[in-house]
């Protein structure tokens, strides 16, 4: 950096900032000025380095690296590495959200299995969260036949994770993910209804707003009953 002796010392300030990789918006936060007078700075900067843009003061400065061959005019290799690591830490916050959904899909599986297993009525063996998903798939528009409380509760969980996974991402992926879901999710909760005892038709309880929901989930909570004809009326 052999002429920074010619910068001002507000200058060197704003040079240290973009070697850093921080973009003028940034720049201009940190030293507490505007936009517009960083760009000032910048355009005093070039002329005193004798050059006409970040990516060529920062070849200058010898603080470029090998992709600098690509850079647009004007962008500064050191701000794409601060993007790059913007994105790492982003890949690592899906990492770990990855790894507490995986552990939280465990503990719940366990606790259903347990339940499974201590309610010996229920008519169905324990069945497992991705068991459950795949059932409830095949079954994808079948309103006839019964479902265990974990067919219910698993593919419900699958749901809400799913969801909630692509409201990270989008909200038109949500919706797009929720019409896909809702037939075979009506479809399970009428089996699950039936082998309650009642008819598949009183999830329209659901359209009345949080107490509607919390009566079906009520009715989809209780164990199985032996019907003595298994065949109640879906409507």
């Amino acid at each position: 950096m052999a002429q920074s002796n010619e910068l001002s010392t507000r200058e060197e300030e704003v040079v240290k900032l973009l070697l850093e990789g921080k973009s003028n918006k940034l720049i201009a936060s940190a030293l507490h000025i505007s936009e517009r007078t960083v760009e000032f700075h910048l355009k005093n900067i070039y002329a005193k380095h004798q050059v006409s843009s970040r990516m060529e003061l920062v070849l200058k400065l010898g603080k470029t690296t090998d992709r600098h061959d690509d850079t647009k005019l004007g962008e500064s290799t050191v701000a794409q590495e601060g993007e790059t690591a913007e994105n790492r830490d982003r890949l690592n916050l899906s990492k770990n959200w990855a790894n507490l959904l995986r552990e939280t899909v465990s503990i719940i599986g366990k606790e259903l299995k347990v339940d499974a297993v201590l309610n010996s009525n229920d008519r169905n063996a324990p069945m497992t969260f991705f068991e459950a998903i795949r059932v409830c798939f095949s079954k994808y528009a079948d309103f006839n036949g019964r479902a265990s409380r974990a067919e219910y509760w698993w593919f419900t969980l699958f749901i809400t994770l799913v969801a909630s996974a692509l409201a990270y991402l989008s909200e038109s992926a949500v919706s797009i993910f929720l019409i896909a879901v809702l037939l075979p999710f009506l479809a399970v909760g009428s089996r699950r209804l039936r082998d309650t005892g009642r008819s598949g038709w009183l999830q329209l309880y659901m359209l009345v707003p949080v107490a509607g929901i919390v009566v079906v989930w009520i009715y989809c909570a209780e164990p199985s009953k032996s019907l003595p004809d298994d065949s109640i009326s879906q409507g």
